[in-house]
């Protein structure tokens, strides 16, 4: 039997079918067009081995407090969900947010800083880019989740960071 999702990706939602099928993947239906899915974690880290009807992709998804935020060939999507993150409480995510409000951007593979598109007290647009991280000569952009104004940039172009660096503080 298939699971049913309503899923929001940027301002578009989509309900979504997902249902096993018999070669270990998934049928996954969206807005009535079926694909074959397999996906595999690899290692313990945020990459992704996703093969969709029989093309092979290398996918960066971390979850966010209400959200997934997916990086495929360098391009971000927001994947929103109705029933935010299991467990509620914010870690080590990515995707931080404390009682203060201030959202901390993780890098979410590791790699080198290629750009870094905004200083300490710019104002800020949700889904703006703010850096790009390098990872396999890949160009990940990472965006904005909210608009607000940048508290600190932790970060160079050069730098080599890690998976969950801090990045920049957005208030």
């Amino acid at each position: 039997m298939a699971a049913k999702y309503r899923l929001r990706l940027g301002v578009d939602t989509q309900e979504v079918e997902v249902e096993p099928d018999h070669a270990g993947g998934y049928r996954v239906t969206i807005d009535g067009v079926v694909a074959s899915v397999s996906l595999e974690r690899i290692n313990d880290s945020a990459r992704y081995s996703i093969i969709v009807d029989g093309k092979p992709y290398e996918v960066f998804a971390e979850e966010g407090p209400t959200n997934y935020h997916v990086s495929v060939g360098g391009h971000m999507v927001t994947v929103g969900t109705q029933t935010g993150k299991r467990g509620g409480a914010s870690g080590s995510d990515g995707f931080d947010v404390d009682a203060s409000g201030e959202w901390v951007l993780k890098s979410p593979m590791a790699g080198v800083v290629r750009e870094v598109s905004v200083t300490a007290d710019d104002e800020v647009t949700e889904g703006q880019m703010l850096v790009v991280v390098e990872a396999m000569k890949m160009q990940n952009e990472l965006h904005a989740r909210r608009a607000g104004t940048v508290k600190a940039v932790y970060v160079s172009v050069g730098q080599r960071v890690d998976q969950g660096t801090p990045l920049l503080v957005l208030v």
